[in-house]
C-alpha cells in the first residue's frame, strides 16, 4: 500500500468515526470488532520481551512530575505504585484508601475489587493531598469529574518528553515497570498474580522469564567453572 493510499483510508476511517459520533473508547471498540471481522489477529509477542522503564528513566520521569507540581508527582508515583489499570486508576476515590493497613482498593474490569497494599511514605503522601476529603475522586480533573484514560495517556506523555526519555511512555507502562521490578526482587508468582489482578496465571509468568543479559551472564558464569 502506497502512503497515499494509506493517507486516504485513514480519512475515510476518520469520517465514519466522525459522523458516527463515536468517543475514543467506543471507537477502540469498533476497530477490534472490525479487525474480528476480518479475522485480523495480532502477532504473538514473545515471551520475556515485556518493555519496561529503567530505574534511571523512572527516576527521571517521577522527578520531572514532581517538579511539574506535586499533585502531577503523586499521581504518577500512585499510578507505578499500585500497578493499576488507567481505568480503574481514573476513578480511584478518597473512600477506596484504607490509612491504617494501608492499602488502596481498586476496581477492574467488570466491577471486580481488589485490595493493594502500599507504602507508608506513599500513604501519607495520599492523606495530606486529600487532607479532610473523605469522598469523592482521589485525583479530580479541573472540571471535578475523573480524568479520561485518554487525558492521563498525554498527562504521562507530556512528562516522559519532558524527562527526555526516547522510548514510547504510556501508563500501562508503569504497570510492566512495577511488575518486573517486584518479580526480579523476589516476588512470588502467585502474589503477584494477585496484585496485578490477572485472572490468567499465565499472563503474569512473562515477567518471570530471563532476560537475553541474564542467560548470557549465567552462561558465562558456567563456563567459567569448567
Amino acid at each position: 500500500m502506497t502512503e497515499t493510499a494509506r493517507q486516504q483510508d485513514i480519512r475515510r476511517v476518520a469520517k465514519i468515526l466522525r459522523e458516527g459520533g463515536y468517543s475514543y473508547d467506543a471507537s477502540k471498540h469498533l476497530i477490534q470488532e472490525a479487525r474480528k471481522q476480518l479475522g485480523l489477529t495480532p502477532p504473538k509477542r514473545k515471551r520475556g520481551s515485556v518493555d519496561r522503564l529503567t530505574r534511571d528513566e523512572l527516576e527521571k520521569l517521577l522527578d520531572v512530575a514532581y517538579q511539574d507540581s506535586g499533585v502531577r508527582g503523586l499521581m504518577l508515583r500512585t499510578l507505578l505504585e499500585t500497578g493499576s489499570r488507567v481505568s480503574a486508576f481514573c476513578t480511584l476515590r478518597a473512600q477506596d484508601i484504607d490509612f491504617d493497613i494501608p492499602e488502596i482498593r481498586v476496581k477492574d474490569k467488570g466491577n471486580k475489587a481488589r485490595d493493594i497494599p502500599i507504602l507508608k511514605s506513599l500513604a501519607q503522601e495520599l492523606r495530606i493531598h486529600l487532607g479532610a476529603r473523605t469522598t469523592a475522586y482521589v485525583f479530580p480533573s479541573p472540571r471535578g469529574d475523573h480524568y479520561s484514560a485518554r487525558r492521563l495517556q498525554q498527562i504521562v506523555k507530556e512528562l516522559a518528553a519532558q524527562a527526555g526519555i526516547q522510548k514510547n511512555v504510556y501508563p500501562h507502562l508503569l504497570r510492566h515497570t512495577i511488575a518486573q521490578r517486584l518479580a526480579d526482587n523476589g516476588m512470588p508468582e502467585n502474589l503477584l498474580q494477585k496484585f496485578l489482578g490477572h485472572d490468567n496465571p499465565k499472563t503474569t509468568q512473562v515477567y518471570y522469564e530471563p532476560a537475553r543479559l541474564q542467560v548470557k551472564a549465567a552462561f558465562e558464569e558456567a563456563m567459567k567453572k569448567q
